[in-house]
């Protein structure tokens, strides 16, 4: 049984415990950090990738004459470069009857300091006519 102070403190093996216990939260809480501030980007990322091949597939798909397979195409470059994305990553894969369809397939490698994390996008935008 441990003895006890007169202001309720502990002798002995307890001093430090709560120092450890500081110590390994602090650390959780600099990995929870370190990785939101690797992770979070690149889910932006692609939160506004698949958010403008929705736009694409709507106004693809509305048949207009002012949005022909050449300048859906040409947009789409736009965007592969516009984000950095790799050749082929998005593509109109089909169009007819008030329907369009933008694939968007890419990865991207976000570098941890122990290992490397392969991020995947591969979504299918649908967009329907009237």
């Amino acid at each position: 049984m441990a003895m006890e102070r007169i202001d309720g403190s502990r002798f002995g093996s307890e001093r430090g415990a709560v120092q450890i216990k500081t110590v390994l939260i602090v650390v959780f809480l600099l990995a929870a950090v370190f990785t939101l501030i690797k992770v979070v980007p690149v889910y932006i990322e692609q939160q506004q990738v698949t958010h403008e091949a929705d736009e694409l597939a709507r106004k693809a798909a509305l048949g207009l004459s002012a949005y022909s397979n050449d300048k859906i195409n040409a947009e789409l470059t736009k965007l592969q470069q516009e984000y950095n994305l790799p050749e082929g990553s998005i593509a109109l894969s089909a169009r007819g009857d008030n329907q369009a369809q933008i694939t968007v397939k890419y990865t991207r490698s976000i570098d941890f300091l122990v290992t490397n994390y392969a991020w995947n996008v591969d979504y299918i935008s649908t967009g329907k006519g009237i």
